[in-house]
Formats: structure tokens, C-alpha cells, sequence
């Protein structure tokens, strides 16, 4: 499958279920941690995973936002950037680079700090899952010192170019190598799951119905 075809698939998957499939591979630290929300229950969030890293300030620097800049340089198609943020008071966040990452082709964006701007984010449309809000400005508070390198993401190890997935249930990784196996697996066990939802439905007992299908 190529990069579209998996996105597409993984659209149609929930996070729940991917996380299942990865369990069964032996990768069991797919999940992002329960305080990285979205910004609205509705919000869904597929594609690559570009990473920034953030590291915590006294001041602001001589040239603010010179990592930042040039990181988005690179930026491109079907991105998620993937913050790793300095700390858990400003928020690395806003509209503004929200504006400047469409521009880009960027999908949407995750962090385990704060963002800002919340109410024009929505209005937008562009995904944000986050820690948390903040009407702090990250100004002469944390720096991106970094990008396009693996980093540590709330609970989740990313390197650039895994799969990043988020829905109301949260934000998970997809380690590149095994993505094409993981939608495979996740589409047979969503069949199964339907057809283990129409025999509940139809009052099969659900000790009859697991043993039948190990499903529950």
C-alpha cells in the first residue's frame, strides 16, 4: 500500500482496535498517554509523524524561533507534527502556526504540553491534541532545539515518518515497518468484531459468543 491507500485505511480504524492488533505484535507502548485529548471529541487525526523537540528556557534567546523556523522548512504533505514540549506552563501552540502548518500540507498536530488560541484553532479545522491549554506564550519559555529526530512523546516513542493516529480515545504510534501488517490484521478483526456485535444483538449468550470467537 502506499502512503494514501494507508491512510485511508487507518481513517476508517479506531484507535482502540489498532492498539489491539499492536498488542498482539508485542508492542504494547502504542498509546500516547490518556492526557493528550483532542481539542474537540470529533476531531480525527492520520499521517506521518514530524517531529520537534522543545527544551525549557530562563529567557528569551537572541534569535527566537530559530529551530522552529527552519523545522518548517521541511514540513510537507500528510505531516503530524509531534511536539515534544519543555514544559507543562506555556503553551508551543497556537493559531498561527496552526495557519502556517496547513500551508505546508501538515494534517494536524500532537504535543504533550499546552496550546492556545483554542477557539480559533476550531474555527480553522485543524486537529490539535494536547496536555492541555494555556494562554501562556512559549516566548522566553521553551525552544525548539530540534526536529526531524526520534523523541519521547507523553508515554510513546516516535521517529519520524511512524504512523501517528488520534480519535477521541486518544493518540497512538504505528512504527512504519509494521503499518501495512497492522491495517491488514486491524480489518480482519473489525469484520470479526462485527459479526461478534450482530450475534450480541441477536441475544447469543456473550460466554457462547467469546468462545466461538475470542472476541470481547
Amino acid at each position: 500500500m502506499n502512503d494514501e491507500q494507508l491512510r485511508a485505511q487507518l481513517t476508517g480504524l479506531h484507535t482502540a482496535l489498532l492498539c489491539d492488533v499492536m498488542d498482539s505484535l508485542g508492542f504494547r507502548d502504542s498509546s500516547f498517554g490518556m492526557h493528550i485529548r483532542p481539542m474537540e471529541p470529533s476531531q480525527k487525526l492520520v499521517g506521518a509523524a514530524f517531529t520537534m523537540r522543545c527544551e525549557a528556557v530562563d529567557k528569551a534567546p537572541e534569535k527566537p524561533y530559530q529551530h522552529l523556523l527552519v523545522a518548517y522548512e521541511d514540513l510537507g504533505d500528510g505531516d503530524v507534527i509531534v511536539l515534544q514540549c519543555g514544559d507543562q506552563v506555556s503553551a508551543m501552540w497556537g493559531e498561527l502556526l496552526s495557519i502556517a502548518a496547513i500551508a505546508r500540507g501538515a494534517v494536524g498536530a500532537v504535543m504533550d504540553g499546552a496550546t492556545r488560541d483554542v477557539e480559533q484553532i476550531l474555527q480553522i479545522g485543524f486537529p490539535v491534541f494536547a496536555a492541555g491549554f494555556s494562554p501562556l506564550d512559549s516566548a522566553g519559555r521553551q525552544e525548539v532545539v530540534e526536529h526531524g529526530a526520534e523523541l519521547r512523546c507523553g508515554n510513546a516513542t516516535v521517529r519520524p515518518g511512524d504512523w501517528v493516529v488520534g480519535d477521541i480515545m486518544g493518540v497512538i504510534v504505528i512504527p512504519r515497518q509494521i503499518v501495512e501488517q497492522v491495517v491488514t490484521l486491524a480489518l480482519a478483526k473489525d469484520a470479526q468484531e462485527s459479526t461478534v456485535r450482530d450475534e450480541l444483538l441477536h441475544g447469543e449468550e456473550i460466554g457462547v459468543v467469546f468462545a466461538r470467537h475470542g472476541i470481547l
